[in-house]
């Protein structure tokens, strides 16, 4: 029986250099898969909820930090991410930062991982066997000059967007309105460039977005002084 939802899991670079920590990203992406071949594709249903996935790390590895979701502490050394609920042919992204220790060169598992969710009507979970990721280490110095692979790299940024957006407005009321500004410009001038560079569509409307967005609050601070 099909499950409700297909993940994946893509790390940002395939190697990492051995000698020394480094710092690296791996993307968790989910899709919401049709309940029955007898559904239409276009019914958009919640096909799964209560969504959660639970990471071992090994000694190796330590988390950093988490894009696009909030990360509770588990038992040992795991971290457990609650993910809500997906519908029909929908697509969701998480990105997770760690950083690993200095190693031989060869091939090691660093992360176990467990999905666990309910279906909309049934009560009982339903676990999904545990993923076992490995980062392969190497002590090629051409390795530190690889950069992350671009799929990683969009879908890292789409997901800074929100967290950028909140601290701009954090600092907005504090009153500092041009740091605000630039932390907004600075990150779409990122988007754009990455768009410029790659002719992704999405980075390009979300840059724009968020230039239209950094206009407008500048038009309404501008509309506020003036009417001091």
């Amino acid at each position: 029986m099909m499950e409700s939802i297909t993940p994946i899991f893509t790390w940002g670079q395939d190697r990492i250099f051995a000698g020394g920590n480094r710092d690296v990203v791996l993307l968790v992406e989910w899709k919401g898969n049709l309940p029955s071949e007898n559904s239409r594709p276009s019914s958009h249903k919640v096909v799964a909820r209560d969504i959660e996935l639970r990471v071992w790390l090994e000694p190796h590895v330590t988390f950093k930090r988490c894009y696009g979701c909030e990360m509770e502490a588990g038992e040992g050394n795991s971290l457990l991410l609650k993910l809500g609920k997906i519908k029909t042919g929908q697509r969701k992204f998480i990105g997770l930062e760690f950083t690993t220790s200095s190693s031989v060169a060869g091939k090691y598992e660093a992360l176990s991982l467990q999905w666990k969710y309910k279906k909309p009507t049934v009560e009982r979970v339903r676990e999904l066997p545990v993923k076992v990721l490995e980062l392969e280490y190497a002590h090629h110095t051409r390795i530190l000059s690889d950069t992350c692979c671009f799929y990683v790299e969009k879908h890292l940024e789409l997901l800074k967007t929100a967290e950028t957006v909140e601290a701009a407005e954090a600092l907005r009321s504090k009153g500092q309105h041009s740091e605000a500004h630039e932390m907004l410009n600075r990150h779409a001038d990122k988007m754009l460039l990455l768009a410029v560079r790659s002719g992704d569509p999405l980075l390009l409307k979300e840059a724009e977005m968020l230039y239209k967005q950094i206009g407008f609050e500048h038009q309404q601070r501008s509309k506020a002084v003036g009417g001091i």
